[in-house]
């Protein structure tokens, strides 16, 4: 066992992801290895593949539900929220780096988010914010319920393809006393007519599985909804994860197919600009894994 124990750490992982492969030997010592194997870009077998899956998705609410769904925001909900009695999978994904990165993410975007928007209620009083591919929209359902419950001249729309999301942010939202402020459309935000411009677009978690090619094209897209001298705020998953959590991004490359596109600021600024946006700068959580860029359209392309 020590000598097995000596190996793992000269795999140089954290010590999350160190207890986890310790938890699973004790488990099931051929997921530990196939983990192992495959995260070292060794041969590992079919058999040993799909014994890993299974027993990760009968193990993992986390797990199952992503692989489910990729594109699910049930995943962010539990690393917002937890989960009461976690499986050493599930306990990794709340303790890594990554998991913990999404978490301040949200607390990123509720801290900066209220900025902005006093900037346009002093300029212009009533302001309309998009939340594309917004899930159940929490980042602005908590904002709201923080600062803006007993006003009249903000409100929201969120826009996604994920009815039970979407739904799902309606009982929030109510829950919250701000259920009067937000309208939840299931739309595909791409093809999205609103019947106003908004002066605030938010698409958090949108670009990062995106080449840069695709994501100014999305941005161009979206560009039709922002009102002249409207705001952007869209994120993407930073170099900096790839860097210093490894292993989360390799399990959930290889259990999810997330196929993640890790920029850093200079390209997402590049992003940006290409798509036809003023460059405002950018913010991030606080481990510095997800770039949150912002900026103005250009009033001659918007």
């Amino acid at each position: 066992m020590k000598n097995n124990n000596r190996f793992i750490k000269n795999l140089k992982l954290n010590e999350v992801a160190i207890q986890l492969l310790k938890d699973l030997g004790k488990e099931n010592s051929r997921v530990k290895d196939f983990l192992i194997r495959s995260y070292r870009g060794l041969p590992v077998s079919p058999e040993m593949e799909e014994e890993t899956y299974n027993y990760s998705i009968t193990h993992s609410v986390i797990f199952s539900a992503t692989t489910a769904n990729p594109g699910t925001s049930i995943l962010t909900e539990f690393l917002y929220e937890g989960i009461p009695s976690p499986s050493p999978i599930d306990k990794y994904f709340l303790q890594s780096k990554g998991g913990k990165a999404v978490k301040t993410r949200l607390i990123a975007v509720e801290k900066e988010l209220p900025k902005i928007v006093e900037e346009y209620r002093r300029s212009k009083g009533d302001v309309l914010i998009g939340n594309l591919g917004s899930g159940p929209g929490r980042d602005v359902i908590d904002t709201f319920s923080n600062y803006y419950q007993n006003v009249t001249n903000i409100k929201a729309v969120h826009i996604d393809r994920d009815k039970v999301a979407l739904d799902r942010g309606k009982r929030m939202a109510k829950n919250k006393g701000v259920g009067h402020l937000i309208d939840f459309v299931h739309e595909n935000f791409l093809k999205y007519n609103p019947p106003k411009k908004f002066d605030i677009l938010l698409l958090i978690g949108v670009l990062c599985p995106l080449a840069t090619e695709a994501c100014i094209a999305y941005l161009k897209v979206i560009k039709q909804l922002l009102k002249e001298g409207g705001c952007l705020i869209a994120g993407n998953v930073s170099k900096k994860m790839l860097r210093e959590d490894p292993f989360t991004c390799h399990i959930m490359e290889w259990g999810a197919n997330w196929k993640l596109i890790y920029k850093n600021e200079e390209e997402l600024k590049q992003i940006f600009e290409k798509a036809g946006y003023i460059w405002k700068g950018y913010f991030t959580d606080l481990h510095g894994f997800h770039i949150m860029g912002m900026g103005n359209p250009i009033a001659s392309q918007a």
